[in-house]
């Protein structure tokens, strides 16, 4: 993919809006991105108009305020497909790797064969240890 302005990339001073509810600010409000970092993943500090100052937030959960009815809509498209799609890639495939102990931490989904490396791995250490 090409880089350059796509709609999630904004500039310092830029007036954004909040696409999503953030930690102690509600979607729709708006503010000013005071501060733009990083090279592969894009994030913003934006102060925003009910006085809170967040930072290392993602372009995904802002737009311009005039762009902000039109990314809702664009986004609800995307998790429709998305979610279309993950349900037909199941019809004629094998399972996804790690079923039954499997555990999701953080969105996070760690395998059952980890899982019990990790528990023999603590059972060696504190069998030492006694």
């Amino acid at each position: 993919m090409a880089r350059g302005a796509t709609a999630t990339e904004f500039r310092r001073n830029e007036r954004v809006k909040a696409l999503d509810d953030l930690p102690g600010v509600p979607a729709g409000t708006e503010g000013r991105v005071e501060l733009v970092a990083g090279f592969a993943w894009t994030r913003y500090r934006v102060a925003f108009d009910n006085g809170l100052d967040i930072g290392s937030i993602d372009g995904k959960h802002l737009s311009r305020p005039k762009e902000f009815e039109a990314a809702l809509v664009r986004r609800d498209a995307v998790e429709e497909e998305v979610t279309a799609e993950a349900a037909g890639d199941t019809d004629g495939e094998a399972p996804a790797a790690g079923s039954g102990e499997d555990k999701v931490v953080n969105g996070v989904t760690v395998p059952s064969h980890l899982l019990e490396r990790s528990r023999l791995a603590r059972e060696r250490l504190t069998g030492a240890a006694a």
